[in-house]
């Protein structure tokens, strides 16, 4: 699907830096390339030259040009990459598209890639995943989505699929004919096995999404527990207000930090108290809601607790099922020890000497290997947990019939359905409303 339009954009951040790549894709990249170049280029390999207008130079540089469709767009392309210079950027740019090119839409360059059959919309979708990582975790899995395990996971299941539905569509064929037992007994092991297949990938999948984000870390505990204080110190700065007096946060206060790579989003909470106080009730109830979508919650007791118990824990927390860790506070100042009668680990701090800060930070970092799985095998996003289990409610409906002659055809129909659902992942079946919307999240030029 070669485009008749030639596109181009910048493919570097906005503002200035020592390096600009700016990039050309489509039917005129080459004669653009030409005039202002002033001389041919050659294939996959790097020419010194200039951009000139006017017979003023604008800018001198390494021209490279790709042929179709040995190129990322599967379009001849050709990219400049010049000098960083806003100005500089501007000018090439507005002398190309006089040339006949237009400025490129946001991921229109993917976008096109995508549809020149170059990489699936896993892929595309990695390579934005790729620049939004937020973690050492997140990099590793994208590249893994980029190289294509994902969609190789979802093409073995539509691949099985597709086998058993050839096979059954034989039977729908010739209804005259009785399914033999034996074939009956093999349709039914195939569409369990696919079903165990699709579980073993949501499973995944739900890691994947968990770890294309930051990791959520909440803070809960009593009021002047050493919350705000904890957030400070992690952050190195004054970000929450911290007194003695009970009640001081009455919202949530959320802070991003970088620690070793991990990005983490630590969420200061309003003290669990029982208050008559409208306006601290509901930020007592926002922290309540905060834990439900964590990934770590982080228990808080200072030297009024000398003993910390399952009650005391549930007490703060409910029965969330998120992960939790306790930590003990005012190491500084506590004078007995505290006894943790729970299963949950206890680290112990103190916020205002920075003692036990630095334990505290590596064991958050093994913690968090832990809860956003670091070894996933690939990123996933929302859109593919939801496809998945769309197919993973047509597949249990097909086991819910009786697989006979005269059910075939609704079992045929719920694993056409099942193979739908997972080529929206990879864009083999998908609507152009999709496409719009996942490229115009992407960066101009990428």
């Amino acid at each position: 699907m070669i485009r008749s339009d030639t596109i181009v954009a910048s493919a570097t951040a906005p503002g200035r830096g020592a390096i600009s790549i700016i990039r050309l894709s489509g039917p005129k990249s080459t004669e653009i390339a030409k005039i202002l170049n002033g001389k041919s280029l050659k294939p996959r390999i790097a020419t010194f030259g200039s951009i000139t207008s006017n017979d003023e130079i604008i800018d001198t540089g390494i021209w490279i040009y790709f042929v179709a469709p040995h190129s990322f767009t599967g379009e001849d392309t050709v990219e400049f990459q010049g000098h960083g210079g806003p100005v500089v950027i501007q000018t090439i740019l507005k002398l190309m598209t006089a040339l006949g090119a237009r400025l490129a839409a946001p991921g229109e360059f993917s976008q096109r890639a995508f549809l020149n059959g170059k990489i699936d919309l896993t892929q595309a979708e990695a390579i934005s995943d790729l620049i939004n990582a937020s973690s050492i975790s997140a990099v590793k899995a994208a590249n893994n989505s980029l190289q294509g395990q994902f969609a190789n996971h979802v093409n073995a299941i539509v691949t099985e699929l597709i086998s058993l539905r050839t096979q059954i569509e034989a039977h729908i064929d010739f209804p005259d004919e009785d399914i033999e037992p034996s074939s009956i007994e093999a349709f039914s092991s195939t569409i369990n096995h696919i079903k165990n297949d699709l579980n073993t990938l949501i499973a995944s999948a739900n890691d994947g999404v968990k770890l294309n984000r930051s990791a959520e870390i909440v803070l809960i505990g009593e009021p002047n527990a050493g919350k705000s204080s904890l957030l400070n110190a992690l952050a190195k700065e004054p970000l929450a207000i911290v007194t003695d007096i009970p009640g001081t946060t009455r919202d949530l206060i959320r802070h991003d930090l970088l620690i070793d790579g991990l990005e983490i989003r630590i969420t200061d909470t309003a003290g669990i108290r029982s208050t008559d106080d409208v306006i601290e009730n509901e930020g007592i109830n926002r922290a309540i809601n905060a834990l439900q979508t964590a990934d770590l919650v982080l228990c808080l007791f200072d030297e009024r607790h000398h003993k910390i118990s399952e009650d005391t824990v549930r007490n703060l927390v409910g029965n969330t099922q998120t992960p939790i860790g306790l930590l003990r506070t005012k190491i500084d100042i506590q004078i007995e020890p505290i006894k943790n009668n729970t299963n949950y680990p206890l680290l112990e701090i103190s916020a205002k000497t920075g003692h036990g800060l630095t334990d505290f930070r590596n064991w958050l970092l093994e913690k968090l290997s832990l809860t956003t799985h670091s070894q996933t095998p690939f990123l996933a996003r929302q859109r593919h947990l939801e496809h998945l289990k769309q197919a993973k409610d047509y597949i249990e409906e097909a086991t819910h019939h009786h697989l006979g002659i005269e059910t075939i055809d609704l079992i045929a129909e719920d694993l056409r359905l099942t193979q739908n659902a997972l080529s929206e992942i990879t864009g083999t079946f998908t609507s152009d409303d999709l496409l719009t919307s996942i490229f115009s999240t992407f960066c101009i030029g990428k």
